[in-house]
C-alpha cells in the first residue's frame, strides 16, 4: 500500500490553453522497478529529472500473487528491496524537503499496478526500463511489459535505455501541429530547462503526391519541386508553431525533412543524424494503438517519451498524434 496518498485527477490537462507559461520541471513522477539493471538506470533517470516545488516521486513495484505465501521473489522479498530503493531516493532528494517521496507497493499484474497508482497519484510521468536495442532489429512482442505499458497508462511515459545517466543535452521532439503534439514540446521543455536547446522535428509525407506525378509521367524535377515546396510550407509552419516558445527565450532549431510519415524512418533517421538523446512523440485517447510509436520505441537508440494526455476527446480514427 501507498505510505501517502494524494489523489489528484489525472486527466486534467498538462498546461491550460494558450502560451506556454515557462513551468519547470515535473511535480508528480512514478517509477517502475522489478529491481532489475534496466530499472536502475530508469530510477537514475528519474533522479536526473528536474522536480517541480512541492512535488511526488514514488517509486512503484508490483510482486505476482502467492496465496499468502512469502518466498522468493514474493511480497515480503518485494517490500524490502522496495524500501531499499525508497531509502536510495530519500538520501538522493535530502535536500529536496518539499519533495514527497513515496513506496507503493502493490500485488498482481504490474502493468494494472501502474495504472492504478498513476491515477491515485494524478501522476505526469511514469518512468520504466527498457534493454538495449538488438540487432537485427525486431518489433515490440505482443507482451512486452513495455508494450503493454504504453498501451495501457493514462500517463506520459519516459522508457529509458541503458546508457549513461547525465542531463538531456539533445532532445528532439517530433510535431505534427496538433494540439497533443504541442503538449509533447511543452512536457520536454519542462523536462529539459534552459539553456539546453530542443531540436523539433516535422517530416513531410509527399508519396501519394509523388506517385501522382510519376503516373502522369512528370519529370523528376517536378516531384522534387513539389518536395522542395512542401518543406518551406513546413519550415514556415513550424515557426509559427514555435513562436511562443521562442518569446520565452528558449533556443529551439526548426527540422524539417521528407518521408514516410506513417513508419517513423523519418524519425528514427533524424535521432541517428542529431545524436538525439531523448525524442518525444505524442499519443492521445485511452487505449490508443499506434504502430508508429512502437516502432520507435523498439527501434530508437535513445530514450524515448510519450506525452499522452487523455482529457482530448477524439474520434477512434484520430487517436494518434503522430
Amino acid at each position: 500500500m501507498m505510505r501517502t496518498h494524494e489523489h489528484l485527477n489525472g486527466a486534467l490537462p498538462l498546461l491550460t490553453a494558450g502560451h506556454f507559461r515557462g513551468q519547470r520541471g515535473v511535480s508528480r513522477v512514478v517509477v517502475g522497478t522489478d529491481f532489475s539493471l534496466r530499472s536502475e538506470f530508469a530510477l537514475a533517470r528519474a533522479l536526473r529529472l528536474p522536480l517541480g516545488q512541492g512535488g511526488v516521486f514514488a517509486v512503484m513495484h508490483a510482486s505476482p500473487r502467492l496465496d499468502g505465501h512469502d518466498g522468493p521473489g514474493g511480497t515480503v522479498s518485494g517490500e524490502r528491496c522496495l524500501r531499499k530503493a525508497v531509502s536510495s531516493v530519500c538520501r538522493r532528494l535530502r535536500h529536496r524537503v518539499d519533495v514527497d517521496v513515496q513506496e507503493a507497493l502493490r500485488q498482481g499484474d504490474p502493468v494494472e499496478a501502474a495504472s492504478a497508482v498513476s491515477s491515485e497519484l494524478g501522476a505526469e510521468l511514469v518512468v520504466l526500463g527498457r534493454p538495449h536495442v538488438t540487432y537485427p532489429l525486431q518489433e515490440l512482442a505482443g507482451d512486452s511489459m513495455v508494450r503493454r505499458m504504453v498501451r495501457r497508462l493514462g500517463a506520459s511515459v519516459l522508457v529509458v535505455v541503458p546508457h549513461p545517466v547525465k542531463p538531456y543535452a539533445r532532445p528532439l521532439v517530433a510535431v505534427d501541429f496538433s494540439r497533443e503534439s504541442r503538449r509533447a514540446l511543452e512536457l520536454m521543455l519542462r523536462m529539459c530547462p534552459a539553456p539546453t536547446p530542443v531540436d523539433v522535428l516535422h517530416v513531410v509525407d509527399t508519396r501519394d503526391e509523388e506517385e501522382a506525378l510519376r503516373a502522369k509521367g512528370a519529370p523528376t524535377e517536378r516531384w522534387l519541386l513539389l518536395r522542395q515546396e512542401r518543406e518551406y510550407t513546413a519550415r514556415v509552419a513550424l515557426g509559427r508553431f514555435l513562436a511562443p516558445y521562442r518569446e520565452t527565450g528558449r533556443e529551439l532549431e526548426v527540422r524539417v525533412r521528407s518521408g514516410d510519415a506513417e513508419v517513423g524512418e523519418g524519425i528514427l533517421a533524424e535521432v541517428a543524424e542529431r545524436g538525439s538523446d531523448v525524442l518525444a512523440l505524442a499519443m492521445s485517447g485511452a487505449n490508443a494503438r499506434t504502430p508508429l510509436t512502437e516502432r520507435v520505441l523498439a527501434r530508437a537508440g535513445c530514450d524515448v517519451l510519450v506525452a499522452r494526455h487523455t482529457g482530448s476527446r477524439l474520434s477512434t480514427d484520430s487517436r494518434s498524434a503522430l
